[in-house]
């Protein structure tokens, strides 16, 4: 027979496993933040649905799983994560897409949104190839049908948000590659030149960005003090809210193109100082 003691131990265990788990909630839920990842630092490791190919992931969390994937010639995959919506973004090379009966070709900047409830998609490689994947939690707006974006010279225009919120214009061309009204999820390109100065701003949404080419200097208020990250292609962040970015000494020595998004609408506040409230 189990004696009071042992009972009460055990009783104290149980809570504070408990109490460490919704802790770890709790941090999940407030703020984590990832800056100045690249790639090329990530161990590779294997994913089901892209055997016989290099995944570097640059991310994975309750939140999701990013990731780079290295594909040689004539492998196929199947980009499906258990009840997560997919986006898939060329970086190099050349795929043929398989859905259905739908046959087509994939090339360099075009971007795939698969969603969960979708049938079965592949793709494979024509020539060595290499992709930018997201996996997402489902979400009611989603859809249910395939969606292909090419982008082409075409396809830029200028950045609008800053000047008609903040009367404040930054030298800055988008392609936006998918958008959700209804939220105002949105994935989507930037390109700028080494012209591009940020004042600081921050976010009421997580923000996350790859550098696609180019090199880039960005600046994060943490902590109450000025932190610099360098990027190359390849680097990756992962913004909670209200973080203090960007600032007059961030920017590149030629042209980048970034590819960011956003779960929720992006709304800009740009502020005069690193040193600024947390809160918005």
């Amino acid at each position: 027979m189990e004696t009071y003691p042992r009972r009460r131990l055990r009783s104290l265990i149980s809570l504070l496993v408990l109490a460490a788990a919704s802790a770890m909630n709790n941090i999940w839920a407030a703020d984590f933040s990832i800056f100045g990842r690249h790639a090329i630092d990530a161990a590779p490791e294997s994913l089901a649905g892209f055997e016989g190919t290099e995944v570097r992931v640059l991310r994975r969390d309750p939140r999701g799983l990013v990731a780079e994937v290295n594909l040689p010639v004539g492998v196929t995959v199947n980009p499906r994560y258990a009840g997560h919506t997919a986006e898939v973004f060329v970086l190099e090379g050349q795929l043929r897409l398989g859905h259905d009966s739908r046959r087509e070709m994939l090339a360099k900047h075009d971007y795939l949104h698969i969603p969960s409830i979708a049938p079965a998609v592949s793709l494979h490689a024509i020539t060595a190839s290499t992709l930018l994947v997201f996996f997402d939690p489902a979400r009611s707006t989603d859809g249910n049908a395939l969606s292909v974006v090419r982008t082409t010279a075409s396809d830029w225009s200028a950045g609008m948000v800053s000047a008609r919120d903040t009367g404040i214009a930054l030298k800055l061309q988008v392609r936006d590659l998918y958008q959700v009204p209804q939220s105002g999820q949105r994935t989507w390109l930037l390109r700028a030149g080494s012209d591009l100065t940020l004042p600081w701003e921050r976010h009421r949404t997580i923000e996350e960005g790859y550098l696609v080419s180019g090199d880039y200097r960005l600046f994060e208020c943490l902590e109450g003090r000025e932190q610099r990250f360098d990027y190359r292609p390849g680097g990756y962040f992962y913004r909670a809210p209200a973080i203090v970015h960007g600032g007059p000494r961030s920017g590149s020595s030629g042209e980048i193109v970034m590819l960011l998004r956003t779960p929720d609408k992006l709304t800009v506040e740009f502020l005069p100082t690193c040193a600024t409230p947390a809160n918005p």
